[in-house]
């Protein structure tokens, strides 16, 4: 076989091999360009306590400041309005916003790459190609360990990325990978 129809066997072979992950990746794939999973069901219990907790602190500044408006005899609408609309916020938030959030996380890992879709009002699909990610590790905080939940960051040259409330075992599975696929070593190189 002479070396130009070995060439043209290669460059057949590689776009064959092209099209099967292509296609391979988008059998998985909603049509819509939506990553097919989404979040541990936890994630909104966890959303709820971050959010509790950060409310919970605007509660006690108000009430701080109701205790001083009534100390100097100030009109009450000064610190009753700031504390109508911390509680009308708290539940709009706690009810609404974290469900929205959670509906609208999305995620996909494939052998070519990972797509992630997140957003409350402006929705954004971030696509990262395996080739280009440097590092992956997961994380827990506290709150997150007390749920068995963990999130998958990854680096890529040009920023960080993170898949959040995934249950342990997944994070890790998931985690493995990415780093297989995208063949990131222990020592974070390539």
């Amino acid at each position: 076989m002479n070396r130009q129809a070995l060439d043209a066997s290669n460059c057949h072979l590689l776009k064959r091999t092209h099209r099967l992950a292509w296609l391979q990746y988008h059998v998985h794939m909603d049509t819509s360009g939506t990553p097919p999973n989404k979040l541990d069901p936890r994630a909104k219990t966890v959303w709820r306590l971050h959010e509790g907790i950060s409310f919970g602190i605007a509660l006690l500044v108000c009430i701080g400041l109701a205790v001083v408006m009534t100390l100097v005899d100030g009109p009450p609408v000064v610190w009753v309005l700031p504390l109508i609309i911390t509680v009308i916020a708290t539940i709009v938030w706690m009810t609404v916003v974290v469900e929205i959030m959670y509906r609208r996380w999305r995620w996909g890992v494939s052998d070519v790459d990972v797509r992630l879709q997140s957003g409350l009002v402006i929705i954004t699909r971030t696509v990262i190609p395996m080739a280009r990610i440097q590092h992956v590790d997961t994380s827990q905080g506290p709150i997150l360990r007390l749920f068995s939940l963990s999130e998958v960051r990854f680096s890529t040259a040009a920023g960080k990325h993170k898949i959040p409330m995934l249950a342990d075992a997944d994070a890790a599975d998931i985690r493995d990978r990415i780093a297989a696929t995208a063949q990131v070593t222990d020592d974070g190189g390539l």
